[in-house]
């Protein structure tokens, strides 16, 4: 038989029972002039298949229903769903993914977006108007996203923020740039800390021919607490290796021309190039001569440092006002 015509308005090709396969060794085509294809369940309508000027639509026939695509397995990969959104969901084998490919002209390449692990519900709300040039996309933190400036700082972002009402605290952070890249950098690093000042104004007996380490007990500045007045020695804290600058100065008592020196002892090790001497001239008679040393030197963390002084009048003698401080450089 070479074709099966229906004549008449209505009309049905019903099976009572079982399904109905069309197997045919050419196309099937449905031509429906009422411009309709509507496919049922049960006598219920469930998707209509019209046109719009010749534009294909698919609608569903139940009201407050979506149209979805699932996969084999039945993971719905794509869903145009009746709250008025597009859903691109992969179930339980990864995130959705939306992938635009380049021209075909060009090669295979594609851009893809996809979500990673999320706490909640996020809607980016876009601009309603297009940004300047060098403009980006930020957001207020609850999804609406307006066209700004890019990163960097401007005037405005310095003369309009909270001013500091004291010096920086260590750690306190700075952004720098690097060659172009911004990068983070610590007060520490800046700073000149650890840094100490101290000073003691009664008299240290020097013991003759004997280095004696001058401990002072009033502290005027000890940044970093590196400074102990129970043996006036400044011990170098953790994460602190670097350069330091170091002083240190006190006055002789009864000067004779006999040798009165100061020095700086690293870890209970004589500085020898630190060594100082003070040659006063001319009348001595009431005079109290200063011996000072200054130097910089290289140190690490749990170094100590000490300063010292000698004389060598042949018995002990006294020296006052001394002073010792320093500071990290780098």
């Amino acid at each position: 038989m070479a074709n099966i015509e229906l004549d008449g308005a209505n009309k049905k090709i019903k099976v009572d029972s079982g399904d109905l396969t069309l197997d045919i060794p050419g196309d099937i085509i449905l031509d429906a002039d009422g411009a309709d294809l509507v496919f049922a369940d049960g006598g219920t309508n469930i998707l209509k298949v019209t046109n719009s000027s010749s534009d294909v639509v698919f609608q569903p026939q139940v009201d407050a229903k979506d149209l979805k695509f699932n996969q084999y397995d039945g993971r719905t990969l794509l869903e145009v769903n009746d709250g008025g959104f597009v859903a691109i969901a992969n179930g339980a084998t990864g995130p959705g993914q939306l992938r635009l490919y380049e021209d075909t002209d060009n090669g295979t390449n594609y851009t893809a977006f996809q979500i990673g692990t999320q706490s909640g519900d996020i809607t980016y709300t876009l601009p309603t108007a297009d940004g300047s040039n060098g403009q980006v996309l930020s957001t207020n933190g609850s999804g609406t996203l307006s066209w700004g400036a890019a990163g960097g700082f401007t005037v405005s972002d310095i003369t309009g923020a909270t001013a500091l009402d004291d010096v920086p605290a260590t750690t306190d952070e700075f952004i720098i740039s690097d060659a172009g890249s911004l990068k983070r950098i610590d007060a520490n690093f800046i700073m000149n800390t650890p840094a100490f000042l101290t000073y003691k104004t009664g008299n240290t007996t020097f013991a003759d021919s004997t280095f004696t380490t001058l401990v002072n007990t009033s502290i005027v500045q000890n940044d970093g607490t590196c400074y102990d007045d129970s043996n006036g020695r400044f011990t170098i804290p953790s994460g602190q290796d670097g350069t330091y600058y170091m002083y240190g100065s006190f006055r002789i008592n009864n000067y004779d021309p006999n040798r009165c020196q100061g020095e700086f002892h690293v870890n209970g090790s004589s500085l020898g190039h630190s060594r100082q001497e003070t040659v006063p001239q001319g009348d001595v008679s009431g005079r109290h001569p200063t011996v000072l040393s200054m130097m910089i030197m290289n140190l690490s963390a749990t170094d100590y440092v000490e300063f010292k002084g000698y004389q060598s009048s042949g018995s002990s003698d006294t020296v006052f006002q001394s002073v010792f401080g320093g500071f990290k450089i780098r």
